[in-house]
């Protein structure tokens, strides 16, 4: 019985590391890749100073198209959002471009009103992202802090990729076979880290409605305080809503504040995201914006 224990134990023992050794293929395989936003930026952009770049979920994704607003101020952005997060996700993807090298003098953080109120953070849908950088003490620390439960499978992969690996298996270990095929395929984002949703939507009929912000995220604080440390500007963009308008009578951060200005049904996907058109309009009027109280003092 003794034996047959430690027959199952050695065994048992060569198949984790065993594993352990796929797992971490699996992310040297996507942390050498440009899938995923957070290896896009440090695999395949080589530049390393840019004059703005925006940061936010999936709001920020689909309405500010860097390569217009490039265009219309002559100016160098990335757009660096991910979808599916939140304001913290955010706070550790400006730690990460900073990491890389990376300077900007602006920083355009695009917030929606229920994240920004919210004021107990936990880990978002879409952090399993920031995986391949794991063994990073900026990287550990956030899944430390925000992943809860008895079983932290982000956070455990500090020590055994397996963990976390296997947990999210086909958000990580299944793009990163298609990443070592081709290592320079996005995820549903271009070379400017842009992406817009179709001109088909779901918008229904709607009165107009108000709502007066609530600061409460500590995450914004410690975006702001984290570009102030890397001389940055950090500025706050609420985006278009539908048939919504926004108050606040914050005056501790910049707020470019264009909730409500479209007003063309056409051109929203649903409430909260624009398609193509939108995105157009709102990538216009920000530059604008951009390059008349900003770009220009």
């Amino acid at each position: 019985m003794k034996r047959f224990v430690l027959h199952i134990f050695k065994y048992g023992l060569l198949v984790f590391i065993f594993l352990n050794v796929i797992s971490w293929c699996s992310l040297f395989f996507l942390r050498n890749s440009s899938f995923y936003k957070p290896q896009f930026l440090s695999y395949e952009v080589k530049k390393a100073t840019f004059d703005y770049i925006v940061i936010g979920s999936s709001i920020g994704l689909t309405t500010l198209d860097t390569a217009l607003i490039d265009s219309l101020t002559n100016k160098k952005g990335i757009n660096l959002s991910i979808d599916d997060t939140a304001i913290s996700s955010n706070y550790l993807m400006l730690q990460h471009f900073f990491k890389q090298g990376k300077k900007t003098q602006f920083c355009i953080l695009a917030i929606s009103n229920w994240d920004l109120a919210n004021k107990n953070p936990v880990l978002n849908n879409n952090d399993y992202r920031f995986l391949p950088f794991v063994s990073q003490d900026y990287v550990y620390n956030y899944y430390k802090n925000l992943e809860q439960g008895f079983f932290k499978p982000l956070t455990f992969s500090h020590y055994f990729p397996l963990f976390g690996v296997s947990y999210y298996n086909t958000e990580i270990f299944y793009p990163s076979l298609i990443s070592a095929l081709k290592p320079n395929k996005h995820n549903r984002f271009d070379q400017n880290g842009n992406y817009s949703y179709p001109d088909i939507g779901t918008i229904q009929p709607k009165k107009w409605s108000s709502i007066k912000l609530s600061w409460n995220n500590p995450f914004v604080e410690k975006i702001k305080k984290l570009c102030e440390i890397n001389n940055t500007i950090l500025v706050i963009y609420q985006a278009p809503i539908f048939k919504t308008k926004i108050v606040t009578n914050n005056l501790n951060y910049n707020f470019i504040n264009n909730a409500n200005v479209i007003k063309n049904d056409n051109y929203f996907f649903d409430d909260i995201h624009l398609n193509m058109y939108g995105r157009k309009e709102a990538s216009t009027i920000f530059a604008k914006e951009l390059l008349t109280n900003y770009i220009k003092k």
